[in-house]
């Protein structure tokens, strides 16, 4: 059985490979590195402080990075993704009606 301690160790090993893919990104995942670094940071601290509480704040916290798409990767260093989009369907417009007079009246607030 995993102890919260467990889990946390094998999260942040997870995340710590995460970091690495997001520094292949360069600069496209600046924003995103800093949460993620800090989300460790604190994570650390609670594991070496031994703090249940904040250990699993770091927990469910890491736990909401998700692993980069791989064509992420791919297109952020220029490669050029595999099978061609198709072209959008094009748009269908409704035929104009012909014009109206309106008339507005205007009233004070009483």
């Amino acid at each position: 059985m995993n102890t919260l301690e467990d889990m946390l160790l094998a999260e942040q090993a997870r995340c710590r490979q995460l970091a690495r893919e997001y520094a292949e990104l360069g600069t496209a995942s600046a924003f995103a590195r800093a949460l993620l670094e800090d989300c460790l940071r604190g994570a650390d601290e609670a594991v070496q402080n031994r703090q249940l509480v904040a250990m699993q704040r770091a927990l469910e916290r890491l736990l909401r990075f998700q692993t980069l798409n791989h064509l992420a990767i791919q297109i952020s260093h220029g490669v050029a993704p595999g099978p061609a989009r198709r072209a959008p369907a094009p748009v269908q417009h409704r035929p104009m009606l012909p014009m109206q007079e309106q008339f507005f009246t205007w009233t004070r607030a009483a």
